[in-house]
Formats: C-alpha cells, structure tokens, sequence
C-alpha cells in the first residue's frame, strides 16, 4: 500500500511539474519583439505666387464684401509673390468743423483692413510698418497724429500658423516707418488680417491746428511689408 501510495506522488509531482513548464513556455511564447522603421516625406517649396484675393475678416472663407465708404476698394492690390500685402483699406473720417482745434474724429469704415500673406518656405518671419504723411488741402497742411485703436488679428481660413504680434495701436509718428504688426521666426504663415475700427477703440485721428480752413484733407498711409521681423 505505501509503495502504491510513493509512486501516485511521484506521478503527482510529474504532472505538476508538467504544468509548470507548459505554463512557463507559454509565458515566453507570448514576448514580443520590438524594432523601429522610418517615415519620411520631402516638401518641396509651392511655386504659386499668384495673387491672393482679399477675404471677408468676419468669415475668411468669402470674398471681401466691400465697405460702404470705401466702395471702389474691392478686387485688393493685385501684389505677386511669396511675401506680399494683398489688401490695404483706405481710412475716411467723419467730418470736422473749422470752429477752432484740435479736435478728434473716428473712422467711418466698416470694413477696414490689411491683408499680409506668407507662402515662403523659410518660414522667416514678417514686418508690418506704415507710415503716414501729412493732410493736406490746397496749401494748408494740417499737423495731425493717427491712432489704429483696437487692432484685431484674424487668420484666413484654414489657417492653423501661430498668430503674429501687433505691437503698436497707439499714435503713429508722421514720415515715419512705424512697425504695426511682427512675426516672429515660425509665425504669421499664410494668410492674416489685420483688422482696423473695430471694437471699443475705434481708429481716431486727431487734428492738433486751431486755425483751420474749410476743405477736403487727405494724405497718404504707405504701408510696407519686410522680409524678417524688425
């Protein structure tokens, strides 16, 4: 009976040992092997250099719509390139008495806007500057200053690049470069509007003269666009 009993635990312990190996060779069957490969993909500069068409600032996937005062303004400047300004407003503003100055007075536009694209594959960066000159009519010239007010930075559509800088809403010095907007190295890619008279500061100029004369004042904004940030 015990010799029975020694080789039914032999036989015990073989079957365990058994399901310990098949267990165990199981477990290493299961490892898995781990390696990298490679993905890879050339771009290659877009040689499209066409004009780009200026777009409604409220929804970059329309046209332009045009704006009331500025009604002959619509089809952009026609500007060819890789880095170039398809879009620039002319600014009107409410009228002024000859009571006597300075006075203030806003922009009528609806509309106002500049429009900055950047296809170049440098990715370098971009400088906005304007400069403004002098209002006159006939002989008088007026000594006035222009303030942009709440400037509003929208991307055109589909446009996921990081969004430029504004660095200047305040006064802008006459006969000088003065730098509105500045993208940085890797920013301000593709289409962006730089939007004027929006907002709770309006674009205001100010008339510093208390002599004034009665007439139709104009000047010029000379807007300009640089290859790297300034």
């Amino acid at each position: 009976m015990k010799k029975g009993l020694l080789v039914t635990g032999r036989l015990l312990m073989t079957v365990i040992g058994c399901l310990i190996i098949s267990n165990w060779g199981w477990f290493i069957a299961t490892q898995a092997a781990t390696t990298q490969s490679q993905v890879q993909v050339e771009m290659t500069p877009s040689d499209d250099d066409n004009a780009v068409s200026p777009v409604d600032p409220d929804d970059p996937s329309k046209p332009y719509p045009g704006d009331p005062v500025d009604e002959d303004n619509v089809a952009g400047t026609g500007s060819r390139g890789k880095l170039t300004i398809d879009f620039v407003s002319n600014l009107k503003f409410n009228a002024i008495t000859t009571a006597g100055g300075p006075f203030k007075t806003t922009a009528k536009n609806e509309w106002a806007m500049i429009q900055i694209t950047d296809r170049r594959a440098t990715a370098a960066g971009w400088t906005l500057q304007v400069t403004p000159s002098g209002l006159q009519s006939g002989q008088q010239t007026l000594t006035t200053s222009l303030k942009l007010g709440a400037v509003q930075l929208r991307p055109g559509a589909g446009n996921v690049s990081t969004a430029p800088n504004v660095v200047n809403t305040g006064e802008l010095v006459a006969g000088l470069a003065n730098n509105v907007v500045i993208a940085p190295p890797n920013t301000g890619l593709g289409t962006w509007l730089v939007v004027l008279n929006r907002g709770q500061v309006p674009t205001e100029l100010e008339v510093h003269d208390r002599q004034l004369r009665a007439g139709d004042y104009t000047g010029t904004l000379a807007w300009s666009l640089t290859n790297a940030p300034s």
